[in-house]
C-alpha cells in the first residue's frame, strides 16, 4: 500500500513513464491508428511488464467469448496535460480479479497506458477514442461488448465517461473513482478561472447529454483535487448509479489508512466496503444485458 500511493503521488508531480513503443506510437495520426500498450492481469496468463495488446491478448485471454474484459484507464497530471503509465498502482482488488475472477468467471484487467496527451479546450476526445479504438479491436477478437467494463480513477475516470458518452453502445458500462480533470486543483495552482470554468461546461454538457450512459460513479467528501460538488450533477442521470463516501466521524477523515479522499480509491476502507458493491454491480449489469 505504501509503495502504491507514492508512486500515485509521485505521478500527480509530474513523473512520466514513456515507453519506446509509446514514443514511436506518438508520431502515429490518430488513437485509432495507435497500436495499444498495456499490461494484462489474467494470474498466470498476465503478462509482466507493458508490451503490445495485440501479443498480450494472445497470452492473456484463453476464451474470448467468455471472459469479462475490464480496461483500466489510469490518472492524469495537470489537467491531462500528461499522463503517467504505472501498472503497478492500479488497486490490488483490480488486479485480484485477475487472478481469481468475479462470482466464478474469468477475468481480464488490461491497464491501458494512454499514449495521448489532451489538449486545451477538447479535454477528454483523444483519450475516448482511444478507448473507443481498443473496443473496437476487442470486437474483432471475439469478446462481447456486454462482457466489457471501462474503468477509470481521476482523469481516468472522465476518460472512461466520455468513451460511455461516445461509444456506450460498444461496452456494458463504467466503473468509476473521482471522476475529473482536477478543476480545483488547477485553479488553485494558478491556472486561468475562464478556461477552467469553460473546459467543465463543456465535460458537464456531453455527461449529462449521454443518453445512453452506465456507470457506477465514486465520489469523495473532502476529495479537493476533484471535489464531488463538481460530478453531483450525474445523480440526475438515469443510467448513473453514484456513490457518495463520507467520514463516519466529524473529522473529515474517510480511511484512518487513506487521509488522503482522492485516494481512497486504494484504502482498506474501500477494499473491506465497497469491492462487494462493485463486484454486485458487475454481475447485476451482466445479466441486464446479456
Amino acid at each position: 500500500m505504501a509503495i502504491e500511493k507514492k508512486m500515485i503521488k509521485k505521478s500527480l508531480l509530474g513523473a512520466m513513464l514513456v515507453t519506446a513503443a509509446g514514443a514511436l506510437a506518438a508520431c502515429q495520426s490518430s488513437p485509432g491508428d495507435t497500436p495499444p500498450i498495456g499490461q494484462f492481469y489474467a494470474g498466470d496468463d498476465g503478462t509482466d511488464t507493458v508490451g503490445l495488446f495485440e501479443q498480450g491478448f494472445d497470452q492473456a485471454v484463453d476464451d474470448p467469448a467468455e471472459t469479462i474484459f475490464i480496461i483500466y484507464n489510469h490518472g492524469t497530471y495537470w489537467g491531462a496535460g500528461y499522463e503517467d503509465c504505472y501498472p503497478g498502482t492500479m488497486p490490488s482488488f483490480v488486479r485480484r480479479w485477475g487472478e481469481y475472477g468475479i462470482d466464478g468467471r474469468d477475468v481480464t484487467v488490461f491497464y491501458l497506458c494512454t499514449q495521448v496527451t489532451e489538449k486545451r479546450f477538447v479535454l477528454g476526445r483523444q483519450r475516448s477514442e482511444e478507448n473507443e479504438a481498443l473496443l473496437d479491436r476487442l470486437a474483432v477478437l471475439g469478446v462481447p461488448r456486454q462482457h466489457i467494463f471501462v474503468f477509470g480513477h481521476s482523469g481516468g475516470a472522465s476518460a472512461a465517461l466520455l468513451t460511455a458518452e461516445r461509444a456506450q453502445e460498444k461496452f456494458n458500462a463504467a466503473v468509476v473513482s473521482a471522476p475529473g480533470y482536477g478543476f480545483a486543483y488547477l485553479e488553485a495552482e494558478g491556472e486561468s478561472a475562464n478556461w477552467l470554468d469553460l473546459e467543465y461546461d463543456k465535460w458537464r454538457s456531453r455527461l449529462a447529454t449521454a443518453d445512453d450512459m452506465q456507470a457506477l460513479v465514486y465520489v469523495y467528501e473532502g476529495d479537493i483535487i476533484t471535489p464531488p460538488a463538481q460530478a453531483l450533477f450525474l445523480r440526475d442521470h438515469p443510467g448513473v448509479r453514484m456513490i457518495q463516501i463520507q467520514a463516519p466521524n466529524d473529522d473529515g477523515v474517510l480511511c484512518k489508512d487513506e487521509p488522503e479522499p482522492h485516494f481512497y480509491w486504494w484504502s482498506a476502507c474501500f477494499k473491506r466496503d465497497q469491492v462487494d458493491v462493485v463486484e454486485a454491480y458487475i454481475i447485476e449489469r451482466l445479466d441486464v444485458d446479456s
